[in-house]
């Protein structure tokens, strides 16, 4: 209406950027508006305008701005939810004799507590634990101590989908396991 200038016409504006239920409010005044004016009734309603200054720059800048915090929060938001999530827990044991072993099996891309059976191993202090891809490629590596005849291990993001192999070495690298992980 050509009232405000200068710093309080700057406020309005960028209130006005954010606001969905001002920018509401503004669509049915300038509604109401059209009809009256396309009524005849304009002409003894309407008051001398003074140049209003804009500001394009600075509402294309909070725009952008409005923009990229929305979308920043939603990849945090992403992965605070995943952080939370509780671990899936897969116990990885040794099998032996003919019988075809039961694959390990795991969701992709959640977060795994792999507890690994040490029953039958020689005792360490610390182990070293490695998971590699089905083409040998390192996915995962950490030193762990024992707990109760288990080695736990937890990978926060887990792992993509695809096969895995879970292999256990002594503190000198000798490998003393290996497990399949799908």
């Amino acid at each position: 209406m050509g009232r405000l200038g200068g710093p309080e016409l700057a406020g309005f504006e960028e209130h006005l950027l954010v606001c969905e239920s001002c920018q509401d409010r503004l669509a049915r005044e300038d509604s109401f508006s059209q009809g009256m004016r396309h009524a005849g009734v304009a002409t003894v309603l309407e008051q001398p305008r003074t140049a209003v200054p804009r500001y394009p720059r600075l509402a294309w800048a909070l725009g952008l701005t409005a923009v990229g915090l929305v979308v920043f929060a939603g990849i945090g938001w992403r992965s605070v939810r995943r952080s939370t999530d509780a671990p899936v827990v897969i116990l990885l044991q040794a099998t032996r004799g003919p019988e075809n072993p039961t694959l390990a099996a795991a969701p992709a891309g959640k977060p795994l507590t792999l507890l690994l059976d040490l029953t039958d191993l020689p005792q360490f202090s610390a182990y070293k634990l490695e998971i590699v891809d089905a083409g040998g490629h390192p996915a995962f590596q950490s030193a762990e101590s024992p707990r109760n005849g288990r080695l736990q291990a937890t990978l926060a993001r887990g792992l993509p989908a695809g096969a895995y192999f879970v292999r256990l070495y002594n503190p000198a690298g000798q490998l003393l396991r290996e497990y399949s992980l799908r």
